[in-house]
C-alpha cells in the first residue's frame, strides 16, 4: 500500500465513527415508521414467525422493494435493545453513507489516480444533501452505496474476453444483488454490464469464440444466479417468483402512482404533471457549484485517449438513468433523492476535472484553479457546519440559497427538522418542570421524535389538549408562508440564512407554562 493510500485509508477509517456519532442528531424521516415495520416483518419471516404470502400486498407498494437494509437495521437493534430503534437505524444508515464514500474513493483512484480518488471522497462528503441523507435515508443511501460498489467492479472490467476473473464476477454479482435487494432499479447495473460488454466487443471487432466465449458465458450464468439469490434474500414478495417479480417491480416503481402534489418553482403541482425540467432543476439547485463545475471540467480530459473510456463510462452511468426518467415521464417527487446514487459518480468525475484543471497549466493558471477549488469546497462545508443537522436543506448560492428557495421549492420534505423542534420543546418542558403535551403535523413524526427526546407526550390535535404543536412547513407557497408567520409561533427551526423549515406553535394548554419559561426561550 502506498503512503497516499495509507493516509486515505486511515482518514476513511476515522470518518466512520464520526458519521455514526453525528447520526444521533438527525430526526426520524417521513417513511421510516413504515420501513421499520417492514424490517420487523421480514425479521419475523426469516425467523419463521410470518408467512411469505403476507408480503403479497404492502403499504405504499412496499412489497415491490427488497428489505436488506431494513433487516440489517432490525438485527442491529436486537443487539442493542436498550437504544432507541431510530437512533440505531440512523447509525446503520450512516455506515451505508460511509460505504458510498469509500467506493467513491476507490472509483476515482482506480480510474484517475490517488489524488483524484481522495478528492472524490472529499467532494462527496462535502455535498450537504448527500451527507445529510446519509444519516436517515434508508432507501436511497444504501442503494447509492451498493450502486457505487457495483460501478467500482464494473469499471475494473477489461478486454479481452472473458473480461473478468471468477472472483471479480462474484464480487460484481454480490454488489448488483445487494443494490437489487434495496431497490428494483438495481437491475440497471445489469444493463450497464451489458453495455460495457457490447462496447468491448465493438472495440475488438470480434465476437468471443471457443474457450473465451465459454468462459464468458459461464461467468455471466453464475453472475445472474448470484444476483438473483442475493437480490431476493431479504425480499419475501420476490421470492415467490425470483425471475419475473424483480422485473415486474423494476417497471412498476417507475410508474408509481404518487397522488401528492409538490412545490416547484413557486407552484403547487400534482406529481403526475411535473415538467420535464423538474429533475435537472433539482440537480442544478441542490448540488454545490464545485461539484457541477468539476464534472464539466472533466470533459476537458476527453482529448486524452487513456481517459476517454473511463470518462465516457461514468458519464453514461450518470446520464442514462436521469435521461430515461425524464424521457419516460417517470413519477418523480422529493427533489433528487431517488437519484442520489449518481452523486458518487458525479463526485468522481468532478474530482477528475479539478485535478486536470490544477495540472493543466503551471504558474498563475494553476494557482487560480487551486484557489477556485478551495473556495468551492469551502462553500458547502461552511453551509453544513452552520446548518447541521439540516444539511438536506442545501440550495446552491447561485440560486440564492435556502432563503430564496423558501416558498418556491420543498425545503425539508422528509421532516428531519422536526427532531430539532422536539428537542426545543423538551428543553421547555424541563424548564417548566413538567412534561408537555405535544401534537402537530405530520402526526407520526411528532410522535416518534417526542418519544426520542423524552419530557414530551403525544396527543391527537383534534383533542385540543396540547401545550405546543410542531408543524412541518411543507405545502403550497401561501400556506407555508402563512404558517411560518403566525403570531403564535414560539420557535422556528430554520437555516442559517433564515429559511424556516418547521415551527412550534402555542397550543390550548400553553398558558399553563407561559410564565414558567424564559422569554428568550420563545
Amino acid at each position: 500500500m502506498s503512503r497516499s493510500d495509507l493516509v486515505a485509508a486511515v482518514a476513511l477509517a476515522l470518518l466512520l465513527p464520526v458519521m455514526v456519532v453525528l447520526s444521533r442528531d438527525f430526526g426520524v424521516t417521513y417513511d421510516e415508521r413504515f420501513q421499520q415495520k417492514y424490517g420487523e416483518e421480514i425479521w419475523d419471516y426469516v425467523n419463521g414467525r410470518r408467512a411469505r404470502a403476507a408480503f403479497d400486498t404492502g403499504f405504499g407498494h412496499q412489497n415491490l422493494y427488497g428489505g436488506s437494509f431494513e433487516l440489517a437495521a432490525v438485527a442491529v437493534q436486537r443487539a442493542f435493545p436498550r437504544s432507541n430503534v431510530y437512533a440505531v437505524r440512523h447509525a446503520v444508515n450512516a455506515a451505508m453513507g460511509w460505504v458510498a464514500i469509500v467506493f467513491c474513493w476507490l472509483i476515482g483512484r482506480k480510474l484517475f489516480g490517488d489524488l483524484t480518488g481522495a478528492l472524490a471522497a472529499v467532494l462527496l462528503l462535502a455535498t450537504p444533501r448527500f451527507a445529510g441523507h446519509s444519516m436517515n435515508n434508508p432507501k436511497d443511501i444504501p442503494f447509492a452505496a451498493f450502486g457505487a460498489a457495483a460501478v467500482y467492479f464494473l469499471v475494473r472490467l477489461r478486454p479481452p474476453a472473458p473480461f473478468m476473473t471468477w472472483p471479480h464476477a462474484l464480487k460484481l454479482a454480490a454488489a448488483i444483488g445487494l443494490a437489487l435487494s434495496v431497490r428494483p432499479v438495481g437491475l440497471l447495473f445489469g444493463v450497464y454490464l451489458g453495455l460495457l460488454l457490447l462496447w468491448f466487443v465493438a472495440e475488438q471487432r470480434a465476437i468471443p469464440r471457443g474457450a473465451a466465449l465459454a468462459g464468458l458465458a459461464g461467468r455471466l450464468g453464475v453472475l445472474v444466479v448470484v444476483v438473483v439469490l442475493v437480490g431476493v434474500s431479504a425480499w419475501p414478495w420476490a421470492q415467490a417468483d425470483p425471475i419475473r417479480r424483480p422485473l415486474q417491480a423494476f417497471f412498476e416503481v417507475s410508474r408509481f402512482d404518487f397522488g401528492g402534489s409538490l412545490l416547484f418553482a413557486g407552484e403547487w403541482i400534482p406529481a403526475f404533471r411535473l415538467p420535464a425540467a423538474y429533475l435537472p432543476t433539482w440537480f442544478a439547485i441542490g448540488l454545490p457549484p464545485v461539484l457541477l463545475a468539476g464534472a464539466l471540467l472533466s470533459l476537458l480530459r476527453l482529448g486524452n485517449r487513456d481517459d476517454r473510456r473511463p470518462l465516457l463510462t461514468l458519464w453514461v452511468f450518470v446520464l442514462l438513468p436521469v435521461t430515461l426518467a425524464v424521457v419516460r415521464g417517470s413519477t418523480l417527487y422529493d427533489g433528487m433523492r431517488h437519484f442520489l446514487f449518481v452523486v458518487p459518480l458525479l463526485a468522481a468525475l468532478a474530482a477528475s476535472g479539478w485535478v486536470a484543471a490544477v495540472r493543466w497549466r503551471s504558474g498563475p493558471a494553476r494557482v487560480v484553479a487551486v484557489l477556485l477549488l478551495a473556495a468551492g469546497l469551502a462553500e458547502p462545508v461552511v453551509f453544513a457546519a452552520r446548518n447541521h443537522p439540516n444539511e438536506v436543506a442545501y440550495f446552491t448560492p447561485l440560486a440564492g440559497g435556502p432563503r430564496a428557495a423558501f416558498g418556491r421549492y420543498d425545503m425539508d420534505y422528509w421532516g428531519n427538522c422536526m427532531f430539532g423542534a422536539a428537542r426545543w420543546a423538551a428543553d421547555r418542558a424541563r424548564e417548566a418542570g413538567m412534561p408537555l403535551a405535544v401534537t402537530g403535523r405530520p402526526e407520526h413524526l411528532v410522535h416518534l421524535n417526542a418519544e426520542r427526546v423524552g419530557a414530551l407526550y403525544f396527543t391527537r390535535p383534534q383533542l385540543g389538549q396540547h401545550h405546543v404543536s410542531i408543524h412541518l412547513l411543507r405545502g403550497p407557497a401561501d400556506a407555508v408562508r402563512e404558517l411560518a408567520s403566525r403570531a403564535t409561533v414560539l420557535h422556528r427551526v430554520q437555516t442559517a440564512d433564515g429559511a424556516p423549515l418547521c415551527v412550534v406553535l402555542e397550543g390550548p394548554l400553553f398558558p399553563q407554562i407561559r410564565d414558567r419559561i424564559s422569554v428568550s426561550a420563545r
